[in-house]
């Protein structure tokens, strides 16, 4: 994996130094970086996929898809979004109008090639930690 140390250090502080799934506190040195969707069942790189975990949890999860996985990718979505992790592409839509929506995000749409989360009024097209293009649901879209 080849993720930038800004993000890997982000990752480290979200999760207050602790692995994602059994708590241990863990030093810089000791992480690893858990594809919480596996790459393997279309999970991406981005930061909303990467969880930090001990080597022993890591091994053990392999390639196993969590239970509400979904729920878990949204809310670490939200997180990033809000902690100025996410970029944002040519995108028209008002910064108040995004955040509402983005804190609307109520399902993944789908996965490959990229995330696409939807709320009530927006789908959000998301590669490589940037939101590439939303779409307004309804009929009009923004690119």
């Amino acid at each position: 994996m080849n993720i930038p140390n800004s993000e890997k250090i982000y990752i480290y502080e979200r999760e207050k130094k602790k692995c994602f799934y059994c708590g241990k506190n863990l030093k810089f040195r000791q992480i690893t970086l858990d594809h919480y969707l596996p790459k393997s069942k279309g999970g991406t790189e981005d930061i909303f996929n990467l969880v930090l975990s001990c080597r022993k949890c890591n091994r053990l999860k392999g390639n196993k898809i969590p239970r509400n996985y979904e729920r878990k990718i949204i809310k670490l979505f939200q997180k990033a979004f809000y902690d100025k992790m996410i970029k944002i592409g040519n995108i028209i839509v008002s910064k108040e109008d995004l955040k509402e929506e983005i804190l609307n995000i109520d399902r993944i749409e789908e996965i490959r090639p990229n995330f696409v989360f939807q709320s009530k009024h927006m789908r959000f097209y998301i590669k490589n930690n940037t939101i590439e293009r939303i779409i307004l649901l309804g009929g009009k879209h923004e690119d």
